[in-house]
C-alpha cells in the first residue's frame, strides 16, 4: 500500500490519475494542452533526420556511400513493377512473379498500401466498423495500465519526427491501440 492509503483511496486516484491521462491524449496539441518542457524537446531537425524520419544528433552526410547509392537504384527500378502489380492486384495476386517481388523487397512508398491489401484491412474494417473505437473507448475507461501506457509512449522513437511532439497525432494513435490491446487481454 501507498503511505497508508486504503485499497479504495488507491482505486479513487488510479481512476483519477487514468482520466486525467486519457484527458490529455483526447485533447492532444490543442489550445489548452499542459505539456512539460521536458517532454517537448526542440530539435534541429532538418538536417539530422534521415529518409525514414529519424531524427540523429549530427548532420548526416552530404553524399551517399556507394552501397547506398546501389540500394537507391535497385528500389528506384523497382517501383515501376510494383506501381503497374498495385493497379492490377487481382492478377498478380499469389503469383509465383508476386512472391519473388516480395522476397526481393517492397519499396518504402509502397509498403503500406501492400500490407494493407495483404492483411485485407479495408475488408477488416467493414466487417469490424465500429470495433476500434468501442475497444479505444474501454481502454481508456478500463485500463489499469494507462499510467505505464503514457510513460511507454513518452519514450518510444523520440527521435523520429512522428513521436516527438508530446501528445500529437501518431502518439495519441499509439496510446489507444496500446490501451485498447492491453484491455484485450
Amino acid at each position: 500500500m501507498d503511505a497508508g492509503l486504503s485499497e479504495e483511496e488507491l482505486l479513487i486516484r488510479a481512476r483519477e490519475e487514468r482520466a486525467n491521462i486519457v484527458g490529455r491524449y483526447n485533447l492532444g496539441r490543442e489550445e489548452g494542452a499542459v505539456i512539460d518542457p521536458w517532454e517537448d524537446p526542440e530539435f534541429e531537425v532538418y538536417h539530422s533526420t534521415d529518409r525514414y524520419g529519424f531524427i540523429h544528433d549530427t548532420r548526416l552526410p552530404q553524399n551517399r556511400s556507394k552501397e547506398e547509392e546501389k540500394r537507391l537504384e535497385i528500389e528506384l527500378s523497382r517501383i515501376d513493377k510494383w506501381l503497374k502489380m498495385i493497379r492490377t492486384w487481382d492478377k498478380y495476386w499469389g503469383k509465383e512473379k508476386f512472391v519473388k517481388r516480395i522476397h526481393k523487397g517492397i519499396p518504402d512508398r509502397f509498403r503500406g498500401t501492400v500490407w494493407a491489401r495483404l492483411l485485407f484491412l479495408e475488408q477488416m474494417k467493414e466487417e469490424q466498423k465500429g470495433k476500434y473505437e468501442e475497444m479505444k473507448r474501454l481502454g481508456c475507461k478500463w485500463s489499469p495500465d494507462v499510467r505505464q501506457i503514457d510513460l511507454d509512449v513518452n519514450r518510444t522513437y523520440r527521435d523520429h519526427t512522428m513521436f516527438r511532439k508530446r501528445y500529437d497525432e501518431k502518439q495519441q494513435q499509439l496510446f489507444h491501440v496500446l490501451g485498447e490491446r492491453e484491455y484485450i487481454y
